[in-house]
């Protein structure tokens, strides 16, 4: 593969990522209608961990003593992925609007450069700041309609304090992928984090299916399970995961945006929504804004206690 390529293939695989989870939005509005949000959650995740562990078992179980040595980090990986991210997305939007919950999920790429800072003073350039802030004009100009003042009718109620735990959670795993045991191949690390966090979550979906609803047994129920375990649980975190391996958790955040924009695509194609001029307008910002963090240099690198550099390690 030529070097020009080379170095722009992790981009090409957060975007593809980006079109995959995408999905998941459209997904879950329709299966709002016919299935609770964490019976969703729980099947997404175990779904996933059904169809990979027979190609994963092996792995998993030679870096089991990595896994047992760091598995304090590897289960609040999980949490944050599983807990604090999907499942809170799924239970937020049963009591948000759509617009609220995606002008929350613009925070996610400043909550990510925060909180790397925070845990492990990765630096943050002007470029990627440039970028950050573009591409959030970019997503915002979609969510207003080209008018910013829309914005202040803005309200946060229990929904939106729900989806604002789920960018805190999604940007966490984002940062603490470099901590996941270097002994697990990609494929095998997603498949130990969705089988931790289905056992985590299980408490929870054996409640709901007691007290509130169980997941019914139709085929669109069965459609929406293998969708959300194949196209999202694994097709898209295994790209996502590798796109963050070799460009870092900052630069990655930015690609939020194209999931927005993948969104409002998907919802013009598959919910018949209208397609106005202000959609080129904030493409465009989105874009540039993934530009400029693309180009941005680290002006230095994270540093361990011993003084060794901290890297992603998947």
């Amino acid at each position: 593969m030529p070097p020009s390529l080379r170095a722009l293939w992790p981009y090409l695989l957060l975007t593809l990522s980006q079109v995959c989870f995408s999905s998941n939005h459209i997904l879950g509005r329709a299966a709002s209608e016919f299935m609770p949000p964490i019976g969703l959650s729980f099947w997404r995740w175990m779904g996933a961990v059904i169809i990979l562990l027979p190609f994963t078992w092996r792995n998993i179980l030679a870096a089991w003593p990595a896994i047992r040595a760091n598995w304090k980090e590897v289960v609040f990986i999980s949490f944050a992925l599983v807990i604090m991210g999907n499942t809170m997305i799924y239970i937020g939007l049963n009591y948000t609007t759509a617009i609220n919950a995606s002008v929350l999920a613009v925070a996610q790429p400043a909550v990510t450069f925060i909180l790397s800072w925070m845990l492990f003073r990765d630096s943050i350039t002007m470029g990627q700041t440039v970028g950050v802030a573009v591409a959030m004009i970019g997503v915002l100009t979609v969510l207003t309609h080209g008018n910013p003042l829309s914005l202040a009718e803005f309200d946060l109620n229990v929904g939106d304090l729900l989806i604002l735990i789920a960018v805190t959670g999604l940007a966490l795993y984002s940062i603490l992928l470099r901590r996941m045991p270097k002994e697990l191949t990609p494929v095998a690390q997603i498949t130990v984090l969705q089988l931790i966090g289905a056992i985590l979550l299980s408490p929870a979906y054996l409640w709901e299916t007691v007290y509130v609803a169980p997941v019914p047994l139709t085929w669109e129920a069965l459609f929406a399970i293998l969708w959300a375990a194949i196209v999202i649980a694994i097709l898209a975190m295994w790209l996502w995961n590798l796109g963050v391996a070799e460009i870092g958790a900052n630069k990655a955040s930015v690609y939020v945006y194209v999931r927005l924009v993948f969104v409002t695509i998907g919802a013009i194609l598959i919910l018949g929504e209208t397609l106005h001029a202000y959609h080129f307008v904030a493409f465009a910002l989105v874009f540039a804004g993934i530009w400029f963090v693309s180009r941005a240099r680290t002006r230095a690198k994270a540093t361990a206690p011993t003084g060794e550099p901290l890297q992603p390690k998947i």
